[in-house]
């Protein structure tokens, strides 16, 4: 099969209110490497091992305007935004260059990201006009805060009814998107099955490490908790700021690393000096996947303090690689950690509240590493790449039966 794979938002966007209409926008292309890591393509790469041929079209702002083609064969095609005020496309893409693209013209499944974007609607025009199945992969679960509530009306009220008459899939990349759907009046017969991001469990696995804390300039044998996500309001940064000031009463020689980047760097540093925690803390910026593996495997545990997120990559990786995790009950996080099984799940978002199931980790080495040992087993069982690739075939077989 010709698969076209369509998701122009590559990557999170850094967004502040100060820099709404030019917030911060990753590019995804600094190297091959980089691109083939990034999860559409790691599932295309599947794809292309059994035998299919995808397609990636990704937003020309995280492809420098590049295209690239995979050693497995998958060419990844830049796509031309416009309209970028007000719809940056890191946030809001606005593509009718999809409506006559060669990928859409000649795919067998046209598969996109998200019901309520405009490169939605435009690759869901294309697909009516060859024939060719249209499957949504929704990640979201609630409707947007205002002022992009206005946004979604205004799509709801011209071009949403095309969109799900059209749409022959709807897939549920999170649990609560089916409700979701059906809230948007999906046809229950249209939804599912829920398909979570995948990753490959081959790279991130639990192995012996070359690093240490003692890497960081601290004692060898000291306690590590890792945070990794933007360092942007949402994720919580500084309440795990504060919950180690909370911990560190208790287990003195504990240290936290936080690895991103982002808008709230400089006031999170000083945010740590101000708690006195500065020499307990470091800094990263991004890392290699090589690197990333190795430090999920030194820290004891990795923390989710996040105030609103979806479904968080760094736990799904942290578990694959035997972590277990310490989240807040938000988005999509339960669809990862399975509460005192594979991690904890705090209900109560504050420094204390996760200061304490940290804590009670820290105190019990048997529970951390049965929870890690089950998280391993999960990522296994449900978030292989390899075994996403395979529901995938069989949803665009049935879509196009």
């Amino acid at each position: 099969m010709n698969i076209a794979l369509v998701d122009p938002i590559a990557a999170t966007a850094n967004v502040t209110g100060r820099a709404i209409l030019h917030p911060e926008v990753p590019t995804v292309s600094r190297d091959s490497r980089t691109l083939q890591e990034t999860k559409l393509v790691e599932l295309a790469t599947q794809l292309a091992l059994r035998g299919h041929h995808p397609t990636v079209l990704f937003g020309d702002v995280f492809l420098d305007g590049q295209e690239w083609t995979t050693p497995e064969g998958v060419r990844i095609a830049p796509l031309n935004t416009v309209m970028r005020v007000p719809f940056h496309p890191g946030l809001l893409p606005a593509i009718p260059s999809l409506l006559g693209h060669t990928a859409l013209r000649e795919a067998d499944v046209i598969q996109v990201a998200e019901y309520h974007q405009l490169s939605t609607f435009f690759s869901c025009i294309a697909a009516h006009d060859v024939a060719a199945p249209f499957v949504v992969w929704q990640e979201t679960y609630q409707h947007m805060r205002f002022p992009g509530s206005l946004y979604q009306q205004m799509y709801e009220s011209t071009i949403g009814s095309y969109v799900r008459a059209h749409t022959r899939r709807f897939i549920p990349r999170t649990t609560k998107a089916h409700t979701y759907l059906r809230h948007l009046q999906v046809p229950e017969g249209r939804i599912g099955p829920w398909i979570p991001t995948g990753i490959d469990v081959d790279a991130f696995l639990p192995r012996k490490t070359p690093l240490s804390t003692a890497d960081f300039g601290w004692p060898a044998d000291a306690p590590l908790l890792l945070v990794v996500g933007r360092l942007h309001p949402t994720k919580g940064i500084d309440l795990a700021l504060q919950a180690l000031r909370w911990v560190l009463r208790r287990h003195p020689d504990t240290k936290l690393v936080i690895r991103g980047s982002g808008p709230e760097g400089p006031h999170l540093v000083s945010l740590a000096k101000a708690l006195g925690v500065e020499n307990s803390v470091r800094f990263l910026e991004r890392m290699p996947r090589d690197a990333m593996v190795d430090l999920y495997n030194l820290a004891d545990i990795v923390l989710c303090p996040s105030r609103v997120d979806l479904m968080p990559f760094s736990l799904i990786e942290a578990g694959a690689c035997g972590r277990p995790s310490v989240a807040t009950d938000v988005g999509a996080i339960r669809d990862i950690v399975v509460d005192d099984r594979t991690g904890i799940i705090i209900k109560e978002r504050s420094a204390r509240a996760l200061g304490t199931a940290i804590c009670g980790l820290l105190d019990d080495p048997e529970k951390r590493v049965a929870l890690g040992s089950e998280a391993r087993k999960r990522a296994e069982q449900r978030f292989a790449i390899t075994l996403i690739a395979e529901e995938f075939i069989d949803v665009y077989r049935d879509a196009a039966s």
